[in-house]
């Protein structure tokens, strides 16, 4: 089915409410957003990926305010900015995203104390002690997590305006993996999606499910963002993720969020290390070995990050999607090397290599035909038609 259309880099970003009437859910929420008086500064605060600097960004948009964003970089001189108007005399709106992220939270009350411009906080953990002070000197907000059905009415938006056809049945269950988290499920929408236009419950085999209680976002927050190594160690503990996987997580991942050549270089280090670990375990099925290798990837890579990092959203590995787009290929040689290994004594990974690429290249000389592979091995007409492609 194929639904009206309803929205417009990578989906979950291309599909963003624009503005607070293109919001899907949160109407009183919003009303109160556009009366709210600003005497004191907000705190926007909720999971991960369940929407809430998208309502900033639609807020600024809205309301017509000169965004200045409050970072580790420019914290000393904020509190200057904090307290003049713009160049055109619009009001400013200061935001400082991840504050519990912000080294120096001292400087973030001094701020708050005198700024003449509405402020808004935004973080994913609340009950940081670290925010103790500065929540007693800000209105409180909570975005919750969105239902699945909520979850599932945006998807069916964002395959309306790809021109993406669905079972409706995939997309629930896409949302339903997406725990909540609104950008996840975009982000999985976007991956089982790519190249292909229309998506079925076949291809749900390409998502990594989501552990509810400690999931790979999480964990790999904790890994590249954060600077606790005893908890970029822990954060491996209970997740049900292959080693070899979450090496992959991470190896697709560190080169976008740190931002200096050498800490990227000591990451990579330790990496490498891992993933040496990790073949050890394959090759003696010794799993001793992944005591050094889950360490290497999660507490090496968190004390390789001397300098600042860059705040971006996670990416599926594309190795992922890579075997997922390449399956049915797969299959397929699969399939012709077992039936002509028998006959020309060769293991299907040499005909795969070998054989495969000769016989594509004597039927497009026409040095063989279609009939005579289907006599002499037994072909069928997948077969015969990948050979021909």
């Amino acid at each position: 089915m194929l639904c009206e259309c309803y929205v417009n880099v990578m989906w979950s970003q291309n599909h963003k409410p624009k503005r607070l009437d293109e919001i899907i859910g949160n109407q009183k929420l919003i009303q109160d957003l556009r009366r709210y008086h600003w005497k004191k500064p907000l705190i926007i605060y909720g999971s991960t990926g369940v929407g809430k600097s998208m309502l900033v960004d639609a807020l600024v948009d809205d309301l017509n305010f000169k965004l200045v964003e409050v970072t580790n970089e420019n914290i000393a001189t904020a509190k200057a900015t904090s307290q003049t108007a713009s160049l055109f005399g619009g009001r400013k709106l200061l935001l400082i995203d991840n504050v519990d992220r912000i080294r120096n939270i001292k400087e973030v009350a001094g701020i708050l104390k005198e700024t003449k411009n509405p402020v808004i906080l935004v973080t994913s953990d609340f009950s940081s002690k670290r925010l103790a002070t500065i929540k007693r000197m800000c209105e409180k907000v909570q975005i919750r997590k969105p239902t699945s059905k909520r979850i599932q009415k945006i998807l069916k938006q964002v395959c309306c305006k790809e021109e993406v056809t669905y079972d409706p049945e995939t997309l629930e269950k896409i949302a339903e993996n997406a725990s909540g988290d609104v950008r996840s499920a975009i982000n999985d929408l976007e991956t089982l999606a790519k190249g292909k236009k229309n998506i079925s419950l076949d291809d749900l085999e390409v998502l990594v499910k989501r552990d509810k209680t400690s999931d790979i976002y999480k964990a790999l927050n904790l890994i590249l963002a954060k600077n606790d190594f005893n908890e970029a160690i822990q954060s491996l503990y209970h997740l049900s993720e292959q080693p070899k996987d979450m090496l992959l997580w991470i190896d697709e991942n560190m080169p976008y969020i740190y931002k200096d050549p050498g800490d990227i270089l000591r990451a990579y280090e330790h990496i490498a290390k891992a993933d040496i670990f990790i073949g050890r375990i394959t090759n003696r099925q010794y799993w001793g070995f992944l005591r050094y290798a889950s360490k290497l990837m999660s507490g090496g890579v968190n004390v390789s990050k001397k300098n600042g990092i860059r705040f971006t959203m996670y990416r599926f590995p594309s190795y992922f999607i890579k075997m997922s787009q390449t399956k049915k290929e797969r299959k397929i040689k699969n399939s012709i090397g077992t039936k002509l290994s028998l006959s020309l004594h060769s293991s299907r990974r040499i005909i795969a290599k070998e054989y495969i690429p000769l016989f594509k290249t004597l039927l497009k000389n026409g040095k063989t035909s279609k009939e005579e592979l289907i006599e002499k091995y037994s072909l069928c007409d997948e077969e015969i038609e990948y050979l021909s492609s």
